[in-house]
């Protein structure tokens, strides 16, 4: 989801109660929040307060400005194993965290002020007048609590409703289960505004439109607006007028729906107009994969790795980069600190963008290449000529182990991986994929501005201990959309999807203008074929005042 920008401080408990492999699950959870938010100077700003019988701020609000910076500095956080201080890390984030000199944007109404405080045990001062002066503040307090923790400190720190801001957690193995809810509630609700076309009449060069509008007021009340609207006719189709004027558009109806759209009425002077509530749930769609419902119609989308077609209801697989045909390499770090349990899921990270790719010797080839110490190349581009060959032979690769020799691997891909005889095509798009969890124990410099002056268009994944300015240095320009960093390699997939994105963008010859006449005519055809067929269906039903 698009996220709220918000003003986010975690105020973690590393008291000597939080054992070390239990202030690293803490670690996780942070993370895997972080990973769900939208990161940016102008988006949220994330800081972390770390305490015990001290407060530690391990960074604040304006120290980083990226996704990444941010899961790499929270890997590095150490508890501080002495007592309890809870209240007195709730003033520091009062009186510092939330400072505009740490970065909190206190003169904009437009930014939320958020702090999560995770603790496992009864505090050794006050929190409830601490507390109470942080939400006067305008400061929103989740509260988590972990075992042995005093429900009753909990309810004195959390913001009201309390059954939204308080959690518990039976121990710090399951900390991980609330992440869900945490993504949740940064969330800022997507509901697109909708246009839906209702008669449609051309007499003598003019063409006479009414025509619905949707749009949302908080997503749960709707509000439509209903027009008329007049063309005039122009050498290759109706265009729209440069300006409107009480004659071209004729504003006769506004009315507002509260509650929601669905299962409503929108009340005409002449009609009304029932909405049914799911038309996906009813089938009364044309939708080839997916059927996601909009107020009133729906619209349709793709699985994962496939691309939604000009109609708007079928799906096609991605097939590469500018064109038809990309040669594409894995270069995939098999280090001994990978460990056999996140190599396999390495191995299907692979296997997701496999997916999404065309195969044939017309089209995408695909190579792969491990390396620890050495560098072993698993089969070399266009060795198999479908996904599922490509496929088993990934599921087949054996874990190496031993270091991390990034640069020594980045060579070879130059002077090996995409030369004719192991399988490149000249004049194909070339593609790589850098894959690391750690820092490289040779220079990555020189061959890394090698292979992006040949032009090959280079992508740069790591995870866990993995090093952000060297996957910078791997990746093309623009920079940030050609490097990831997760610290779990749990969520992988989630990078995986956005490549599988980024690899398909190109194919195709542009989008179409959607200002020109054509675009707009064919957009109104197409509503208006949608109105008439749920008509016919009885979804959208015509019923006398």
């Amino acid at each position: 989801c698009r996220t709220k920008p918000t003003d986010l401080v975690f105020i973690i408990d590393s008291s000597r109660s939080v054992r070390p492999q239990e202030f690293e699950k803490v670690k996780v959870f942070v993370s895997q929040v972080i990973e769900g938010l939208d990161v940016g100077p102008n988006s949220t700003r994330v800081g972390v307060i770390n305490y015990a019988s001290a407060v530690k701020n391990e960074f604040s609000l304006k120290t980083y400005q990226t996704k990444a910076g941010l899961l790499q500095a929270v890997r590095r956080i150490e508890p501080l194993s002495t007592g309890t201080m809870t209240g007195l890390a709730i003033q520091f984030a009062i009186s510092r965290a939330f400072s505009d000199s740490e970065g909190a944007r206190v003169r904009s109404p437009n930014f939320n002020k958020v702090a999560i405080v995770v603790t496992d045990g009864r505090p050794q001062d006050g929190v409830q007048d601490v507390a109470a002066r942080a939400r006067a503040a305008g400061i929103e307090i989740f509260a988590i609590g972990v075992g042995r923790v005093d429900m009753h400190t909990l309810r004195q720190i959390a913001s009201q409703p309390l059954d939204d801001h308080v959690d518990y957690v039976e121990s710090y193995s399951v900390i991980e289960k609330l992440t869900h809810k945490f993504q949740e509630a940064f969330c800022e609700p997507d509901c697109p505004t909708n246009t839906y076309s209702l008669l449609h009449e051309v007499v003598t060069g003019v063409r006479k439109l009414h025509y619905f509008q949707m749009y949302p007021q908080d997503c749960r009340r709707w509000s439509i607006s209903t027009h008329f609207m007049c063309q005039q006719e122009r050498p290759g189709g109706f265009a729209r007028p440069s300006r409107p004027s009480t004659d071209v558009w004729q504003h006769f109806l506004k009315g507002a729906i509260h509650g929601g759209a669905y299962g409503k009425a929108l009340r005409t002077q002449t009609h009304r107009w029932t909405l049914v509530s799911d038309l996906c749930a009813t089938g009364d769609h044309d939708c080839e994969q997916i059927c996601i419902s909009t107020p009133g119609a729906y619209k349709c989308a793709c699985k994962e790795g496939f691309t939604l077609n000009s109609d708007g209801k079928t799906c096609s697989a991605c097939s590469g980069g500018s064109g038809s045909a990309l040669d594409l390499v894995f270069l995939i770090d098999g280090s001994k600190s990978v460990r056999p349990e996140n190599f396999e899921l390495v191995k299907k990270f692979i296997n997701q963008i496999v997916d999404s790719l065309e195969v044939s010797e017309k089209q995408a080839q695909v190579g792969l290449v491990q390396y620890s110490s050495s560098v072993r190349q698993e089969f070399p581009l266009g060795q198999f000529k479908n996904k599922k060959d490509i496929k088993a032979a990934v599921k087949k690769m054996a874990y190496m182990e031993k270091g991390t020799m990034t640069g020594q691997a980045l060579k070879y891909l130059i002077d090996s991986s995409f030369s004719i005889i192991n399988g490149a095509r000249p004049g194909v798009p070339k593609v790589g994929i850098v894959f690391t969890d750690g820092r490289s124990q040779d220079y990555i410099t020189d061959a890394a501005k090698k292979a992006k002056d040949l032009g090959f268009r280079m992508f740069a994944v790591g995870v866990g201990n993995a090093v952000e300015d060297e996957l910078r240095e791997i990746a093309s320009e623009p920079v940030a959309e050609h490097y990831f960093y997760t610290a779990d390699f749990r969520t992988i997939s989630k990078i995986g999807k956005k490549l599988q994105m980024k690899i398909c963008i190109g194919k195709g010859g542009g989008e179409e203008d959607p200002c020109e006449c054509k675009s707009i005519v064919k957009f109104q055809t197409k509503v208006e074929d949608l109105i008439n067929s749920l008509q016919q269906k009885y979804i959208l039903q015509k019923l006398s005042l």
